[in-house]
C-alpha cells in the first residue's frame, strides 16, 4: 500500500496471479484546519493510517482469498471493523503499556526503589516497554506468514527509497535500492517509546505520590496519544533534515529495528509493490 497527499492505492496478487490495483482518494481530515497545525496533524495522520490499513487489509484478504463457488461475499460492516480496532488497540495497550508497567511495580521492592515517581523506576519501565516490543517482534517473526508479510513491507520500503532517490521505480532499480526507511512505521514506534521514557519520567515527578496503581495505569494509557503526536513530530523533522546527525541518531534504533520488520523481497513482491506505487504517482502528476 502506498498513499500520497492525494490518493491511496493497495495491490494484491490473486491466486490465479493476476494484480488487482484498487485507489482512493485520500480522507481530507489531516489536510483540514485545524488538523494540520502541528501535534494535531500527527493525531490526525494516526488515524487516518489505522483507518487505511484496516480497509486495505479488508479488501486484500477478500481478493487473495474469494468466496468459494456457493458461498456469499464476505461484508465488513462499520461495527464489525470498529469492534476489530478497539480489541486490536486495547490488545497493544494491554501488552506495551500494561505488562512492563506491571513488572516494574513488581520489581520496584526487590531493587529499592521508594516510589514510583523516580526516574529510575519509570526508566525500568520504558525499558521493560522495549524488551516486551522487541520480544514480540521476535516472535511474530518467527511465523512464516509475518514473514511473508516482513517481506512485501520490505518492497514498499525498495521502491519509495528508488524514487526519493531520483532513479526510476523500476525492478532493476528496485533490486539495488535499501530496504530500510526512516518514515517506516517501525521507526515510529521505537521514537515514540524512547519519548514516553522521558515524558513518563518527568510526569510522575510531578504528579502526586499517594495515586493508587490503576490511576498512574490510567494516566499511562492518557499520555499516548499527546506523545504520539511529539513522535509524529519528530519523524516529520528527520524527513526534512535528512543529514542532521542528532536527529540520524535518535532515529537510528527504529532504522535497526526493521532488520526484524523488513526482509528482501522477491522479485514478485517487488511487481506488487510497483503496480500500487504507479497507481498513486498517476493521481499525483494528474
Amino acid at each position: 500500500m502506498f498513499r500520497s497527499p492525494r490518493n491511496w492505492a493497495v495491490a494484491v496478487r490473486r491466486p490465479d496471479g493476476e494484480i488487482v490495483v484498487e485507489v482512493h482518494d485520500k480522507p481530507a481530515l489531516a489536510s483540514r484546519m485545524p488538523w494540520r497545525l502541528p501535534l494535531l496533524r500527527g493525531l490526525a495522520s494516526l488515524y487516518e493510517s489505522l483507518a487505511l490499513g484496516m480497509k486495505a487489509l479488508m479488501w486484500s484478504s477478500e481478493i487473495a482469498e474469494p468466496p468459494k463457488e456457493g458461498e456469499e461475499p464476505r461484508k465488513n460492516n462499520f461495527f464489525e471493523t470498529t469492534g476489530v480496532i478497539v480489541v486490536s488497540v486495547g490488545f497493544a495497550l494491554g501488552l506495551f503499556v500494561g505488562v512492563p508497567y506491571a513488572l516494574a511495580y513488581l520489581l520496584k521492592g526487590p531493587l529499592g526503589i521508594t516510589t514510583e515517581g523516580s526516574v529510575l523506576f519509570n526508566v525500568i519501565d520504558g525499558l521493560l516497554r522495549v524488551v516486551v516490543f522487541f520480544g514480540y517482534l521476535a516472535a511474530i517473526s518467527l511465523m512464516k506468514d509475518v514473514r511473508r508479510l516482513f517481506a512485501y513491507h520490505g518492497a514498499e520500503h525498495k521502491v519509495i527509497n528508488t524514487f526519493e532517490h531520483g532513479r526510476e521505480p523500476r525492478p532493476d532499480n528496485v533490486a539495488t535500492a535499501s530496504r530500510f526507511h526512516p518514515r517506516c512505521g517501525t521507526s515510529f514506534i521505537v521514537v515514540l517509546l524512547l519519548v514516553l521514557i522521558f515524558f513518563h519520567s518527568l510526569a510522575f515527578t510531578l504528579l502526586p505520590h499517594n495515586i493508587v496503581f490503576w490511576q498512574k495505569l490510567l494516566v499511562r494509557f492518557g499520555m499516548l496519544l499527546p506523545i504520539a503526536a511529539v513522535a509524529y513530530e519528530f519523524i516529520r523533522l528527520g524527513s526534512k533534515l535528512p543529514n542532521n546527525k542528532i536527529i540520524n541518531l535518535f532515529l537510528l534504533p527504529g532504522m535497526l529495528t526493521q532488520f526484524l520488520t523488513t526482509r528482501e523481497p522477491e522479485p514478485a513482491m517487488v511487481e506488487v509493490a510497483l503496480a500500487s506505487f504507479a497507481r498513486v504517482r498517476e493521481g499525483v502528476e494528474e
